[in-house]
Parts: C-alpha cells; sequence; structure tokens
C-alpha cells in the first residue's frame, strides 16, 4: 500500500523545474551535480548542513554534530503520539536527514524532494544500501510547486536548503509549506538568516553578494519579513532560535576540512577542480566575513504550526 502511493507521489512530484528567476553564474543543478561529491569530505553520511553542539558532545566529532542537528529538527517536529507520521523534506538533498529519520521512526512515512537529478539517483542509491529504500523516497521536482497533496503532511521542514528559494521573506516556499501540512502540523526551517540588511561597509556586502554566488543564492532570507510571511500565512507558535553558538563547533572544522580537501583533491586528486567545486571551497571561508559578530549573518531554527 504504502509502495503504491508513494509511486503516485513520485509522479506528481516530478513536476518541471522552471528556471531560477534570477539566473546565478552557475546553475543549481550544475552546482550540486559538480560539487555534490565533494561533501563527502564534511560529512561521511552526506549530512550537508552544520551540525548542533549541545553539552556532552565531542566537539571534535563532526559527524556527531550534524546528527545532532537531524535529532534536535525531528525533535522541534513535535510527532509524539502519532503512530506513522507523514513528513517531507524540502530540499533533501542526497537525502541524509531522511535515513536519520527512518532509523529513528521505524513506522515513518518519508519524502524528500530535490531539484538535482543527480541527488535524486545517488540518495536512492544510499537509502537503498541504509535499507531504507522502501520507506524513504527521493523524487525530483521543484519545491516551491510541488503538486503534492493539501493537507498531507504530519511535518514539514528544510535543513539548509530555504536560502534557495525566492524572495526575502522566502513567501512563495512558506505558503506551500503551508499548503502541504495538515492542521496542526509543524514546520521546521534551520538556515542562514540576515538579522538587518545593513552590512558594515560595502566590501562587506561584496563578500556576501559573493557568498551567495557561490552556493547559487538568489538572497538569504530576512528575520523580520520571514516570520511576518509566517504570520501573514496564518501560522501560530512561532519560535526563532538563535543557533550561532550551537554551530560555532562545527564551523570551526571548515579550515581543517578545506585544508584536507586541497591536499588530497587538488593538489593530488585525479578530477578536474570545476568552478562549481572551486565555489564550494570559497565559499566556507567567505562565511565568517559576514557572519555575527563580524556582520548581519545567524543561523536560526525557526519552528512554527499550521493553524
Amino acid at each position: 500500500m504504502i509502495t503504491s502511493q508513494y509511486e503516485l507521489i513520485e509522479e506528481s512530484a516530478a513536476k518541471p523545474v522552471p528556471a531560477l528567476r534570477v539566473v546565478p553564474q552557475i546553475g543549481l543543478e550544475q552546482y550540486y551535480s559538480e560539487a555534490g561529491p565533494d561533501y563527502a569530505a564534511w560529512s561521511r553520511e552526506f549530512n550537508m548542513h552544520f551540525g548542533y553542539y549541545r553539552a556532552g558532545i565531542n566537539p571534535l566529532r563532526r559527524e556527531t554534530m550534524l546528527e545532532q542537528m537531524n535529532a534536535e529538527v525531528l525533535a522541534r517536529l513535535k510527532l509524539e503520539g502519532i503512530a506513522e507520521p507523514r513528513l517531507l523534506d524540502l530540499g533533501c538533498g542526497l537525502g541524509a536527514t531522511l535515513r536519520s529519520f527512518s532509523r529513528r521512526l521505524p513506522q515513518a512515512w518519508l519524502l524528500g524532494i530535490t531539484r538535482v537529478p543527480w541527488q535524486v539517483e545517488n540518495a536512492r542509491a544510499l537509502n537503498h544500501a541504509a535499507g531504507c529504500g522502501e520507506r524513504v523516497r527521493v523524487v525530483e521536482g521543484d519545491y516551491e510547486e510541488t503538486v503534492l497533496p493539501s493537507a498531507s503532511y504530519d511535518g514539514v521542514y528544510a535543513i539548509e536548503s530555504s536560502c534557495h528559494a525566492h524572495g526575502a521573506d522566502k513567501g512563495i516556499l512558506l505558503a506551500e509549506a503551508h499548503r502541504l501540512l495538515r492542521p496542526g502540523g509543524r514546520l521546521v526551517v534551520s538556515d542562514g538568516f540576515l538579522a538587518s540588511d545593513r552590512f558594515v561597509n560595502a566590501l562587506q556586502h561584496r563578500i556576501y553578494r559573493k557568498l551567495c554566488e557561490c552556493w547559487v543564492i538568489e538572497q538569504l532570507a530576512q528575520l523580520a519579513p520571514f516570520r511576518a510571511r509566517l504570520e501573514a500565512l496564518g501560522f501560530t507558535e512561532i519560535n526563532i532560535e538563535n543557533l550561532q553558538m550551537r554551530v560555532a563547533p562545527s564551523v570551526a572544522h571548515i579550515p581543517g576540512v578545506t585544508l584536507k580537501f586541497l591536499l588530497t583533491d587538488v593538489a593530488f586528486g585525479k578530477t578536474e577542480m570545476t568552478r562549481a567545486r572551486w565555489n564550494n571551497v570559497l565559499a566556507p571561508v567567505l562565511l565568517p566575513l559576514v557572519s555575527a559578530p563580524l556582520g548581519p549573518m545567524i543561523y536560526c531554527m525557526i519552528t512554527a504550526t499550521k493553524r
């Protein structure tokens, strides 16, 4: 029964993906197809996000912090009492969070959407290798216009993928999330946000624009418009957590990971370093220059409930 339901959803979700309204120098699909394999240097499980540090975790164990971020998102979805929760990952990458959830929720019905065909193909292979291919599905589609059934999900989340949506308030994405959630369902967004649109100087603003270009981002969400959009859509119980210090220990791993990557994959690697791959190296280096306390960018986890 579940398999047949997934087949129907897969057909409906695979709607042709329109081009970005503001076309970056490298497209999203090209970026993640070329640079996607390089994320193995960051996470053996392909967790394509920062980690969450809490007391008791060894800050030297990056994968543990990355997995903890998954656990924190799951906890905020508040699925207690739901026997077979239906969850949707908007911008799932290679499906690492979906697989993490499947280990914790053996009865869950898990679906992920990505615009990148390379990610779909490889996520399915990883799901099969993990033994969760029947319960975890990854499909190609536009998360701002999924064509999935309305009010079908107990939880919808986006971990460091909402940044790729359009607008300073990410209004199209939030409206789609609201449509997909059942009444009482929870939304969790974990990502970088601009606390304000004020930069220290013109140079810092140029660095921010270069960071956006590297990661194929039109613009980061601004906190105030983002919250206002949630309220306008009718979300309640809106909570904004500043996780800047929680993610800092994993961010501190960037120099070491970058150096190792440059030595093993660039200096002695056999594959071509394309522009997308170089952008993936440069972006984390630029990140601290625009993040708090030097700049207006902060890392937040935002939760809300559909009335």
